[in-house]
């Protein structure tokens, strides 16, 4: 798997691939290191940096036409990644409606599970899934503030 770092508005993030796709997308913390891409890297990773940078940047970009390989995700895992990048920007979804929607009702805290372990942060927008009596928990850098600056780029007549 190959890797490597760049910076965002949100700051530094972290990719890393296979031949099928992105399979990590993750937000570092402060100090992390931040690398150009190296000349070996397929051209696809080049446009998936540059829309992600100039989506967190407030320019929105086409996310999901970039690949993922979703290879390290159970069924289960996938059916809910699946859900989530069918999510439009700036629609939310409790636990709850993510279950129904994957076809098993009852399913909220595994989805809490799988939301959790979710390694393809912005790709998957676990940040979409919200609890339904309110925020609910994220786990990625920043946490909840980092989820609801996230949420805030994708609201209608943000610019």
């Amino acid at each position: 798997m190959d890797q490597l770092t760049f910076a965002t508005a949100f700051g530094p993030c972290g990719l890393a691939w296979g031949e099928e796709g992105v399979r990590a997308l993750r937000f570092l913390g402060p100090g992390e290191a931040v690398e150009k891409p190296s000349a070996r890297a397929p051209w696809w990773i080049f446009e998936a940096v540059r829309k992600i940078t100039a989506h967190l940047a407030g320019r929105p970009a086409d996310l999901a036409a970039i690949p993922l390989d979703l290879s390290v995700l159970s069924p289960f895992q996938a059916q809910v990644a699946a859900v989530l990048r069918a999510t439009r920007p700036g629609e939310t979804l409790s636990y709850g409606d993510v279950a129904l929607r994957a076809g098993r009702p009852g399913a909220a805290r595994a989805v809490g599970r799988a939301v959790k372990a979710n390694p393809i942060l912005l790709l998957i927008p676990c940040h979409r899934v919200v609890a339904r009596d309110g925020e609910g928990g994220w786990s990625a850098f920043g946490s909840m503030d980092l989820k609801q600056r996230l949420r805030a780029l994708e609201a209608p007549g943000h610019t």
